[in-house]
């Protein structure tokens, strides 16, 4: 395989399946951020989305990425930065020799198994195996792989080990040849969501005395994105409705019901949110749901006038390799975390202080972590003060640091690609010579003891094998 070359300042394509709009969700905040590091460091960046563009770039371009432009802006770029599933639908895609980055900061698949979609089981079936092909070929011709934690960097080299991608070339600590092959470190990077760089500097006026069932002074929880089937917003309204008994100006306030990518619409829980609100007597009175997604500008005018951000999710796969996006701008805000365990998030509250973790499911110890955050100011304010400081640490220029050194030098992968699911390579013969060299290594490390013990090792599995063919 030949080095691609790339010049300094590179072209970069970044493909998102996401509307680019003032309304901008998960991915498209993610292909936005990674635009603006990338045009700081003084690329030329275009951001193509496959659902629909409403919003001009800043230094950047966004244009829509169609079937009459789609190989143009593929070719006329050095690097393709890949959000979701593209090799599906254009494989052609995977021969192209532009440098190939990955990012799978979301395991789509995963996601799926969480969904409420009223599937049969041959459906479920179908789509799995469609997901999971999708990942196996880009996992199969990345470049370089993005994830957002640990467990997901696990998640990964798992996959590419079962495809054959972790090999003795690039498996070993420390594997650097010099000849592209670099190590599986180089290959999978973590890369996060990030800390907006921008200052919180919040239009207020938006949120309390504003919106119908929350007052200038009452307590406002936030609970900051979408609401998906991977989420568990109905232990949260259980809880809310234990704990407004001791805290009656208890609000909590959901920024979005209705996501802005119409293709996404369609999750369950956010209405099955409303009926039990609606059961328990306090939808908009103490759960008021906001019909519109907030624009992405404008989202820090609500963050500023909420007193605590709230997360709570079930147990699962989905849960154990997520990371929710959206406490990264609870950070921004400086507010004060309550979630449930069981995700990384989960485990950076515990670690950093700045806020309180509770059992999945469990009403009582939420009700109980409301109650505690809306009557210990002290607490509240010093949860908050370790939530600023976390935000300095995972400002987008920070997490991003790994893709922004790859591209000081991108380059091709120059480990071989094999596909052991659908395209195994042939496994050499053993030779004479082999055999030779097999008998002086077991000479060498333990003596004549340890070959004689390799060698009815040999036999007996020479016997089981062909007892199984009787």
């Amino acid at each position: 395989m030949t080095t691609t070359r790339v010049p300094a300042r590179a072209r970069v394509l970044l493909i998102v399946g996401e509307p680019i709009s003032e309304r901008l969700a998960g991915p498209a905040i993610r292909a936005w951020e990674i635009a603006r590091a990338l045009t700081a460091r003084n690329h030329h960046v275009t951001i193509a989305s496959s659902r629909s563009v409403s919003r001009e770039g800043e230094g950047f371009r966004v244009v829509e990425f169609r079937g009459d432009n789609a190989e143009a802006l593929v070719d006329e770029s050095d690097v393709v930065v890949f959000q979701g599933g593209f090799y599906a639908s254009m494989p052609w895609l995977a021969v192209r020799p532009q440098i190939q980055v990955m990012d799978l900061y979301d395991p789509f698949h995963l996601e799926f198994l969480g969904r409420q979609h009223g599937f049969d089981r041959d459906e479920e079936t179908r789509v799995v195996s469609e997901l999971t092909k999708e990942l196996n070929a880009q996992l199969s011709r990345a470049d370089l792989v993005l994830c957002a934690n640990d467990r997901q960097r696990d998640l990964w080299i798992g996959q590419l080990a079962a495809l054959g991608r972790v090999r003795p070339v690039n498996g070993r600590a420390g594997a650097a040849a010099g000849d592209g092959s670099g190590s599986i470190d180089d290959l999978v990077r973590i890369a996060p969501f990030g800390v907006t760089d921008q200052p919180f500097e919040p239009t207020t006026g938006v949120l309390r005395g504003v919106v119908d069932g929350i007052g200038t002074d009452d307590f406002v929880l936030v609970w900051g994105g979408g609401i998906y089937d991977w989420f568990d917003p109905l232990t949260l309204i259980r809880a809310v409705d234990v704990a407004r008994h001791e805290v009656p100006e208890l609000r909590l306030f959901f920024m979005a019901k209705v996501h802005p990518n119409a293709w996404l619409d369609g999750h369950a829980v956010p209405d099955q949110a409303v009926s039990l609100a609606r059961e328990l007597g306090i939808l908009g009175t103490h759960v008021v749901f906001n019909e519109e997604w907030v624009p992405y500008d404008e989202r820090a005018g609500y963050l500023a006038e909420a007193d605590v951000g709230v997360t709570t999710h079930p147990a699962g796969l989905e849960t154990r390799f997520s990371f929710r996006t959206r406490n990264l701008d609870y950070l921004w805000a400086g507010l004060p975390i309550i979630t449930s365990e069981g995700d990384v998030f989960a485990d950076l509250v515990e670690q950093h202080g700045n806020g309180i973790t509770v059992p999945v499911g469990d009403v009582d110890a939420l009700a109980a972590a409301i109650v505690r955050a809306a009557r210990d100011a002290p607490a509240r304010e010093a949860w908050a003060a370790a939530s600023r400081d976390l935000a300095t640490a995972m400002t987008w220029e920070r997490v991003l640091g790994p893709l922004l050194d790859f591209m000081d030098a991108p380059e091709r992968s120059q480990v071989p690609i094999w596909n052991m699911v659908e395209d195994p390579p042939p496994l050499p013969a053993r030779t004479r010579l082999d055999e030779v060299r097999t008998f002086a290594r077991l000479l060498r490390q333990g003596g004549p003891r340890l070959v004689a013990e390799r060698v009815r090792d040999r036999v007996r599995r020479e016997a089981l094998r062909l007892s199984s063919k009787r």
